[in-house]
């Protein structure tokens, strides 16, 4: 697991306020970064956030940063 999944899953479980496993609009408004990312993260578009939905969300992210530095840098991104 990279340092990235593991803070999405704290945060996760920080903002989780009602314990039933997804994050709602509501419960993200308060991390503006998270609240912009809610409609990426939400794949399959039901209106909440779900753990593996934020774990691939962040693998995502992660690869997208990834390939922006090495394009930044000039040298080929990791696959």
């Amino acid at each position: 697991m990279s340092k990235g999944e593991a803070k999405a899953i704290r945060e996760f479980k920080m903002l989780d306020f009602n314990g039933d496993g997804k994050l709602s609009r509501q419960e993200v408004a308060l991390v503006p970064r998270l609240a912009g990312a809610f409609d990426d993260a939400d794949t399959n578009h039901d209106g909440f956030v779900t753990l593996d939905e934020v774990r691939a969300f962040a693998v995502k992210y992660r690869a997208e940063r990834d390939r922006a530095k090495a394009a930044a840098a000039g040298t080929p991104a990791k696959p």
